[in-house]
């Protein structure tokens, strides 16, 4: 069979291509297969991803003919996605006990069943700013309980919250926010946060550190000072994007029990 494209000019672009493109030539016929599996083309692939290996004073990649294709081949490549394992917890066997303080004052105190700290808010106020208005229709994963009647803040002063959670099945509590300042605000002062690294059970020991987030959602200030609080929410940055992530980050808590 007459070559379709000269192997001179393959050698001449092969050298061009990214890793995951000079692969796909291979599937095309035999002659792009052969081509494009000669060692130099991996090998210069291999000095741009790790330089050491090319360097002549090791052995990694000289251990046989096809080294330096099998060294890319096997650790670059895009990563899989791993399904989640089945969460033994539901929301159902939890409650949620929140609290928050303003100069050492309790002012807001609440015991949220799972099952309804699951839910996005459904009602929205009148009056949210278009910040807001996004920042509640945005698909990011989020827990929302909305508060009412509303609550009052200035956050000049020192306003903390904690969170605890307990496991109605073996009634045993952890901790996920333990007195944390809301020292952030975003979008125009619409959103104050505070967060706290949760503390995993050391069965875990090789799992890094996770920030737990509370978010007070506010109503635009009225006198310039106080404001007000119509919802709250609870989120894990990237870590926990849906109920299963939440379950399972859930589960390798440091669970206590308090009998």
């Amino acid at each position: 069979m007459q070559e379709i494209i000269p192997g001179e000019v393959m050698k001449a672009v092969f050298p061009l291509l990214l890793g995951q493109d000079l692969a796909s030539c291979m599937c095309v016929c035999r002659q792009w297969r052969d081509v494009a599996r000669d060692e130099y083309l991996w090998k210069q692939l291999c000095a741009k991803r790790w330089p050491s290996v090319c360097s002549g004073q090791g052995t990694l990649a000289t251990a046989s003919p096809n080294s330096y294709f099998s060294l890319y081949s096997r650790f670059w490549r895009k990563p899989r996605t791993r399904s989640m394992p089945a969460p033994r917890l539901t929301f159902d066997d939890l409650e949620f006990y929140l609290d928050i303080w303003s100069d050492e004052q309790s002012i807001f105190s609440t015991v949220v069943p799972g099952a309804h700290v699951r839910s996005r808010m459904e009602t929205v106020p009148q009056g949210i700013s278009e910040t807001m208005r996004y920042h509640l229709y945005s698909e990011a994963y989020k827990l929302t309980v909305a508060v009412s009647p509303r609550l009052s803040v200035k956050l000049d002063d020192s306003v903390l919250v904690s969170l605890l959670v307990r496991r109605r099945d073996d009634h045993r509590v952890a901790c996920i926010v333990d007195r944390s300042s809301f020292g952030y605000l975003d979008g125009h002062g619409n959103l104050a946060h505070a967060f706290d690294f949760l503390q995993i059970s050391p069965r875990y020991p090789f799992v890094s550190q996770i920030r737990a987030w509370v978010a007070l959602l506010l109503l635009n200030s009225v006198d310039g000072e106080s404001q007000e609080v119509f919802g709250i929410e609870l989120d894990f940055g990237d870590v926990a994007n849906s109920d299963c992530e939440l379950l399972c980050l859930l589960e390798i808590l440091d669970w206590k029990s308090i009998d």
